[in-house]
């Protein structure tokens, strides 16, 4: 049976940098990897690096992405804590599942799906719902929960705004500013979805702006790209018409929410109680492909290393040691179920 030094993994990963669409690099170092120990692997039309163990019922899929957010970060050790993009999201949940599906003994199918493009369109996952693995009979979805057993996400829509006007000099603006219409088109979608930071209402943030040619200059034209995120009950076809008629929605993902007491959950809080970590449920304020792996089976949990609160920041690092207990964590919950 293999035996994964989940440090060194881990390092090895955080120095292949891997944006979204641009995981390449990272897919064929994880295909091999995973052919020194396991036959069944390859990599599909959408770049996914996938696995199989054993064979029969039932099918337990750890699932996790390769791709991180834009921007590399140095990768460096102390101890047993590791900086670099993606430490926190999702490379080190992503070594734990590797690790996890290597050393597990299911007793059914296990599957591991390391994807593409998680934080970008979720082309990846989209793939593997049109087919591929044999089908899940439970989810476990690699992300970065503190430990946490996570079995709620929010939604979440990409809205554009643009103005456009006929510019002019800056010292006699004839024209109007554009600058300022945009503010206040972000401040009428703000109102029209009220905007509150709780978990139960929809929440507005910028997250790309680009505007003005010339410092001297009034812009031509001004766009901004709002991260809007959809609370439980709400959904898509809500999100598009509260939206002012000037704002496009560009994509978006419905709310999901499984029973926090489905198999998948249960698995992994009765593994915690056996390491001695407090189990604790959670709904998390983020969208993932949790969203999307919901339609494939309700028993389904998110689950893994390090601190949400450093995703995507410019001090991602994370504990080894937690790697690891998400690993052994995943390996009793994968015995168990049935």
């Amino acid at each position: 049976m293999a035996q994964v030094d989940v440090g060194k993994l881990l390092e090895d990963l955080l120095r292949i940098y891997s944006p979204s669409h641009g995981e390449g690099e990272l897919a064929r170092y994880l295909y091999a990897y995973l052919r020194e120990y396991v036959s069944d692997v390859w990599i599909d039309e959408a770049g996914n690096v996938l696995a199989v163990r054993g064979g029969g019922s039932p099918v337990v899929w750890l699932h996790a992405h390769m791709d991180t957010v834009p921007g590399p970060l140095p990768v460096k050790r102390e101890g047993l804590m590791l900086w670099g993009r993606g430490a926190v999201d999702d490379k080190g949940p992503l070594a734990a599942y590797v690790k996890a599906f290597l050393e597990a003994e299911p007793r059914g199918t296990l599957v591991l799906a390391l994807v593409t493009a998680e934080e970008d369109d979720s082309a990846g996952t989209e793939a593997l719902l049109r087919g591929g693995p044999p089908r899940p009979t439970h989810i476990y979805v690699g992300e970065p929960t503190n430990l946490h057993i996570a079995y709620a996400y929010r939604g979440g829509g990409k809205v554009v705004l643009e103005v456009a006007s006929r510019g002019g000099h800056a010292s006699s603006p004839i024209y109007g500013n554009v600058v300022e219409e945009l503010f206040a088109l972000y401040q009428e979608v703000k109102k029209a979805l009220g905007h509150t930071e709780r978990y139960d209402a929809y929440t507005v943030t910028p997250t790309i702006v680009q505007c003005g040619e010339a410092p001297n200059k009034v812009p031509t034209r001004c766009a901004m790209v709002l991260d809007v995120r959809i609370p439980p009950g709400a959904n898509c076809d809500d999100l598009k018409r509260k939206l002012p008629p000037t704002a496009r929605l560009l994509s978006c993902t419905d709310p999901a929410e499984a029973p926090p007491t489905n198999p998948a959950a249960r698995a992994l809080t009765r593994a915690l109680l056996k390491l001695g970590v407090e189990p604790k449920l959670s709904r998390k304020w983020g969208t993932a492909d949790f969203n999307l792996l919901i339609a494939l089976s309700k028993s389904i949990a998110a689950f893994g290393p390090g601190d949400p609160r450093l995703a995507h920041t410019e001090d991602e690092h994370i504990d080894i040691s937690q790697v690891g207990t998400a690993a052994e964590a995943l390996k009793l919950a994968i015995a168990e179920l049935r």
